[in-house]
């Protein structure tokens, strides 16, 4: 006959990692939807929301919490230190074994297009866009969330606003029917710069 005692003891043990793990998933959730400015450098905003909510949680069991200390709460601490030095290893960009420093994730993310009387349209890196010639659209380039530097470039002499900026306004040539616009992209943190385009057709 199965001793009753065996499922109560297990219980205390489990009972604060399922805590964590619960505070954690919501405060996750939390942290994920607001506006919240980076607060690591070089750091995937996934990683810094998680890192985050995994300490937050482990110090309000630890300290809000304290029935919980004597049964299972220096194991659980243990693991969200290793889980928080695993998020930092693949979350820092220059360390990352992902390859953001080595361009194997790349920093550009394409582009967002603003148009007069139009929703904003997100583009990626090479597509198409058609453009009225004598009309002026804004470029957003989108990246990494990570210092960085932009060289605008129009083939057939386009008009930019400033060409150093990651974010431009562009005004298509006169005396052409078709442009390429050319970005190289050089971001901080030791990550690798790239070079992104968009094929500009220009109508009448």
């Amino acid at each position: 006959m199965p001793d009753s005692n065996l499922p109560r003891a297990g219980r205390p043990a489990a009972i604060p990692f399922l805590i964590n793990l619960g505070l954690s998933a919501v405060l996750f959730a939390a942290f994920h939807f607001l506006p919240l400015p980076a607060w690591l450098p070089c750091t995937d905003p996934l990683a810094e929301d998680a890192i985050l909510a995994i300490g937050l949680a482990a110090a309000i069991q630890t300290f809000a919490l304290k029935s919980y200390r004597a049964r299972g709460q220096l194991w659980v601490l243990g693991l969200d230190v290793g889980l928080i030095a695993l998020l930092l290893w693949l979350g820092i960009y220059p360390i990352s074994p992902l390859g953001f420093s080595s361009g194997r994730i790349p920093i550009g993310r394409g582009f967002v297009l603003t148009r007069s009387l139009r929703p904003d349209v997100d583009i990626t890196s090479g597509e198409q866009i058609n453009v009225v010639r004598g009309s002026v659209i804004a470029i957003k380039t989108v990246t990494l969330p990570v210092g960085r530097h932009c060289f605008w470039l129009s083939t057939k002499g386009g008009a930019l606003d400033d060409s150093g900026d990651c974010d431009i306004d562009y005004m298509p040539p006169a005396d052409s029917n078709f442009d390429l616009l050319k970005v190289l992209i050089q971001p901080a943190c030791h990550l690798a710069e790239v070079q992104e385009n968009l094929k500009v057709v220009i109508l009448p």
